[in-house]
């Protein structure tokens, strides 16, 4: 069961317990936020991201999280990419890692 399973099935203090108890590092990859402030000259469409999505799955089931919600996501989703950024979260979610 992955985290976001954790979170879904048995709520935040569950997710909480169980960082508490781990002994490895938990690591955020930040790429797809990023994608949409600096790394990737803000230009990472939704699209692109979800495409992407599931090879996050795929190869990096380690990762605690990946974060796809950013300071700059709403502002370039509608300005420049011409997209609902309401969809960015709900529709990145589903393939990436649990």
């Amino acid at each position: 069961m992955g985290t976001r399973n954790l979170l879904e099935q048995k709520g935040p203090q569950a997710v909480a317990d169980w960082m508490g108890k781990q002994r490895q590092l938990l690591i955020t990859d930040t790429t797809m936020r990023d994608g949409h402030q600096s790394l990737l000259a803000t230009r990472m469409r939704s699209h692109d991201m979800i495409k992407v999505a599931p090879a996050y799955a795929a190869n990096l089931p380690q990762l605690f999280s990946v974060e796809c919600w950013g300071g700059a996501t709403f502002d370039v989703a509608y300005r420049f990419l011409q997209e609902c950024p309401g969809s960015v979260c709900a529709t990145c979610a589903p393939p990436c890692p649990t």
